[in-house]
Order: C-alpha cells, then structure tokens, then sequence
C-alpha cells in the first residue's frame, strides 16, 4: 500500500508546484510499508492544552496509541500511521490551528522560539516578531520553488535555547529595537555552523531581511546536488565575504521595494516565576501521559512549550505538584535521540533503546548537569550530535567477523549557541557506551 503519488501542488499562493505533495505536508514514508510519519509544526513550540490533548486522542484512535515523538525544532510527530488515515488526521490538525503545510520537503519548517523569553522579564519577547514573519510568509510566500529547506529561529536572551548557529537565519533581540543576526549554517552529514550577518541591526529590517534572504536562495541555490542544496552551500560556494555583498544587494533592493511594518518589542511577562522541565525519554511522550499534562496545565492556567531537546516547559504563576506520573521526568539527563532504525529509512542504529538504557543509568548524576548528550542513528545528524555536549553518531562495523553496532563519539560542541563544533574522539560499540559515559 502507498500514498497516492501527485506531480503537481497548489501553494500559499494559489500556483502550481511540481513537488510530491506529501512530504511538504509533512508525511513520510516510514520503513514498514505502508506506515507514514505525520509531522505537525507547533509554532515557537506553543501548544495549547486543548491542542494536546486532541493530538494524543488522534494518535490514540489513529495510530495504535503510539506516543508522540517530540522534535529538536519544536514539532510533534505521529509515528506508525496507516496511509489510509493521513488525509483525515491533517484535516483535524488544521482544524485545530494546527496545519501541516510546509512541515517537510523544500520549504520554511517550523519557526523555533526560545521558550523562556516570553516568560523572562530580563529577556525580550521576540514572540512579536517571530509571528510577523509567519504571516508574512504565509501571505507573501516565495517559496514556491525552494532548492532545499530553510529554518528560521528566533531568541530574546543571553543564553538562546533556539541554536542560532545551525539555523539558515537566526535573530537574537540585542534590544528593544535590534537584534544579532546569524546565518548559513546547517548540519546533516558534513555540518558547518553559520557566521554572524550583521550586529545590532534594525529590527523594522528583520521583514525585508528575510524575503530577501528566501529571494537570494531561490535565485543561487543549488539544483542538482540536494547535499549541497542549503544556504550555506551559496556562502561555502561563493566565500564570505562576497556571500555578504549578495545578501546585502539583496536586501537593499526588497527593503525599497515597499514600506515595512515597524515593531518594538517588550520584555518578558512579569509573574510567571514558577517553572518546570520535564525530560521526555527519546522524546516519545506517552499519549496517557500527554493527556494528563493536558489536563493539568488547564487546571492549573499554565503555559507549555515545547523546547528543543526533548522536553517541555511549564510556565506558571504559582507553584503546583505535578502527578506522580509526570513528577518523575524532572530529574532526567538531557538525552536526545532520532528514531533511527525503528521507522527511518536512513536509521542504521537503534537509538530509542540506548536512549532509554542511558536514561536511567545516569539519572542524577552530576557530572552531566546542563549537558546534552545527542544520539543519531546515522550521519545525517537528527540529534544534533554535531554540536552537542556529547554526541554519538550511529554506524555499523563488522568487529571479530560480526556486524555490529557502533557510534562515533564527538566531544565538547557548543551546542548551536557558538560556532563551536564537537570535536570527534573514539568509535564504541554499543554496549560499551554506559560504561564509557560514567567514566567520562
């Protein structure tokens, strides 16, 4: 069984589009025949209670009460959904505010937000303008014909948790009515941290900045190649400093073009002081669980967010107990890990498994305090593993005449917040690495 095969799609703007519709509604193909991965990009990682606890009834009826496998860009996932389904669950998602359009293939995927900035009275809430973008996007949209995805982030504080260095194009709010912008970096396979654009630039330029940029990108992006298809490909291709000139030019020309909407952002809400994390084991969230978390934020008027490694935020003005059930996910390493060989076709390695294993075996050890330890099943990087703390890349290798597998160790990254990249150490067999991460 498989999902119907078009040539052709409408976008945002009403044209004809030769891409396979699927994938930029976010269905992929998973490697039991006839299963799809549903994506559903949850803006900035808000996530209404209503809104989550009809994603968890839809995978509870839809997908055999698979859990819900939280993104490292703020997405929900529905795994093992049968083909005869996605069109209903996309029609509910979007009912729900919701829409899948534009969560995979060559588009803008979900814009990430710091999840502490709305919430941080010393930080500025760039929510503002992270949704004029959106808008913007949706009613002006280049982007009928991308080379390859574009992601955009935006942060409000000193430590952004939204990766500014892996991002096609990042802003970091410098002031109330400027920002630092980086860009044309991205992971995968061969991965390079982007380079900073400009310093505290005009926030009434981040609008025709970002046309601009998705403009230049159409125009030089790569065609042939999809390994070398993202931005940073045009500035790895044309240099630095003529990178630069381009999107400046770029950038001239769109910002004359019209008149821009100008903002000025606030700082963060006052009063919501009371914060908890919980730690989402391979970032699968048992629909069970999702629907109490539902439940309780409701009672409570708290706000969550989705974060970008595994986790979820609460935000509240007074403090609560959670259930028991949630209470115990507040004290988990931060472990983050693709699904690898369980349903990707790319996954050469098991990492939920290992994941879980390494869970509980460093569970309250101090030494991993405020690291993130990565786990991808194969070298496109899913994980991040590339920038992490410590990152395993998954790999197999025939050790003493027997298949094996492997992951290749990287060291002390900068976990997309610098330019840092993790330095590769050693090659472990599987159930070697508890051993080796205790002793690190």
């Amino acid at each position: 069984m498989s999902c119907p095969k078009q040539e052709w799609v409408l976008d945002s703007a009403g044209r004809n589009i030769p891409v396979k519709p699927e994938k930029l509604r976010g269905s992929y193909p998973q490697k039991q025949n006839g299963l799809f991965m549903q994506r559903i990009p949850v803006f900035a990682g808000r996530i209404i209670p209503a809104q989550l606890k009809c994603v968890a009834q839809l995978a509870q009826y839809y997908t055999n009460n698979t859990p819900l496998h939280l993104t490292t860009r703020q997405d929900i996932e529905l795994h093992n959904v049968p083909v005869e389904h996605l069109n209903t669950i996309q029609e509910r998602l979007h009912l729900l505010d919701l829409p899948t359009f534009g969560a995979g293939g060559d588009s803008v995927r979900n814009i990430t937000v710091c999840p502490c900035c709305r919430f941080n009275p010393a930080a500025y809430d760039v929510q503002p303008l992270a949704v004029l973008i959106k808008d913007f996007l949706h009613n002006n949209s280049p982007l009928s014909n991308m080379p390859r995805k574009f992601k955009l982030s935006f942060a409000g504080c000193k430590q952004p948790q939204s990766k500014p260095f892996v991002n096609d194009l990042s802003f970091i709010a410098t002031g109330n009515t400027t920002v630092r912008v980086i860009g044309a970096g991205s992971l995968g396979a061969h991965p390079e941290t982007g380079i900073v654009l400009f310093e505290n630039f005009p926030i009434e330029d981040v609008l025709p900045l970002t046309a601009a940029t998705l403009k230049f990108f159409v125009e030089y992006g790569e065609r042939k190649n999809r390994h070398k298809a993202r931005l940073r490909h045009i500035r790895q291709r044309l240099g630095d400093a003529v990178f630069l000139e381009m999107l400046n030019d770029y950038f001239r020309k769109e910002k004359e073009c019209r008149d821009w909407p100008i903002l000025e952002l606030e700082k963060g809400l006052t009063g919501w002081n009371y914060h908890i994390r919980l730690q989402v084991i391979n970032g699968d969230l048992d629909t069970q669980h999702a629907l109490l978390l539902a439940q309780t934020a409701a009672e409570q008027n708290a706000q969550i967010r989705i974060n970008l490694t595994h986790g979820i935020d609460i935000y509240s003005k007074k403090p609560f107990l959670l259930p028991e059930e949630l209470k115990n996910r507040t004290d988990l390493p931060c472990i983050v890990a693709c699904p690898g060989s369980t349903t990707c076709k790319n996954g050469l390695t098991h990492c939920p498994q290992l994941a879980a294993k390494l869970t509980e075996l460093l569970r309250g050890n101090g030494k991993l305090q405020g690291k993130t330890i990565a786990l991808s099943g194969c070298p496109n990087n899913c994980a991040h593993s590339s920038v992490a703390d410590i990152g395993l890349v998954g790999q197999i290798k025939t050790i003493d005449g027997k298949r094996q597998e492997v992951y290749q160790i990287l060291l002390n990254g900068g976990n997309g917040l610098s330019d840092k990249l993790s330095v590769p150490d050693q090659t472990i067999a599987a159930d070697k690495l508890p051993e080796f991460l205790m002793n690190l």
